[in-house]
């Protein structure tokens, strides 16, 4: 069987689970050859996978390429869109994904932040603190650089390509990130992951054991041995009551009151 996709990093990842429920194929890859020669290693070194290469006008049988065309319902995460497109049952409670094993990175924290889907409550500078000696940063070179200068300087691994990556995070005690495509291989995975959240894009949500979705700041977990508890509770507002001066609403300059 023959599967087509075309989108983001994180997007082709997610796609895997139904690909995989699907028995498997050659995955085909249209206008982003950056994606071929990157992703490529960590698609084919899955064994349900036979080939991947750059579309060449292959026939196709499975397409995720219009797959955001059904909508982005909030709340419901990208991989159950991905399988609904193509008509496949899936189960995302199981990984999808499998890599090797590599000991320099055990006791590691394999830690990515990119610049979209970002949660200003999640702890970063208390993270940092409490784990930086323990920590490798992935991504961007402008990621890491502003990583470092909001939240405190932490080592880096360049990645070859993203078999090095699943490679890097599935030896690792824990992946930290917001909602990125190395947050997708972790959750392909199924690896011990601390979440970045997204308030208004919370899709890539998938409940397990071993991962904390953090939303508003607080969590309570265990990594590399070391106990990690950190409360935020949100601010708690009385309906019933109305701020001093009343409620105001100003509308084209016009105070409303």
């Amino acid at each position: 069987m023959n599967f087509l996709h075309e989108r983001d990093f994180g997007d082709i990842v997610l796609s895997l689970s139904a690909v995989k429920a699907a028995g498997g194929g050659n995955y085909y890859i249209q206008n982003n050859p950056k994606a071929v020669n990157i992703l490529g290693p960590l698609i084919e070194f899955q064994p349900y996978i036979k080939k991947v290469g750059k579309y060449g006008k292959e026939s196709i049988d499975k397409s995720f390429v219009d797959f955001r065309k059904q909508g982005l319902e909030w709340g419901v995460r990208l991989a159950s869109l991905h399988a609904k497109w193509i008509k496949q049952d899936v189960d995302l409670s199981e990984p999808w994904l499998t890599a090797c094993e590599d000991s320099q990175y055990n006791g590691k924290i394999i830690v990515n932040k990119t610049e979209r889907y970002a949660n200003p409550l999640f702890p970063w500078v208390e993270l940092v603190k409490l784990l930086r000696n323990k920590m490798l940063f992935v991504g961007h070179d402008h990621e890491y650089e502003l990583f470092c200068r909001r939240f405190g300087n932490v080592d880096r691994l360049i990645i070859r390509d993203y078999l090095h990556l699943a490679t890097a995070i599935n030896s690792s005690d824990c992946f930290i990130g917001n909602q990125s495509s190395a947050n997708c291989v972790a959750e392909g995975l199924k690896h011990k992951s601390i979440q970045e959240v997204c308030l208004w894009q919370p899709d890539c949500i998938y409940k397990r054991d071993n991962a904390t979705f953090c939303h508003d700041g607080s969590i309570d977990t265990e990594i590399a041995g070391v106990k990690i508890k950190i409360d935020r509770p949100m601010q708690k507002i009385n309906k019933q009551e109305s701020p001093n001066g009343g409620w105001k609403l100003t509308i084209n300059n016009k105070l409303f009151s």
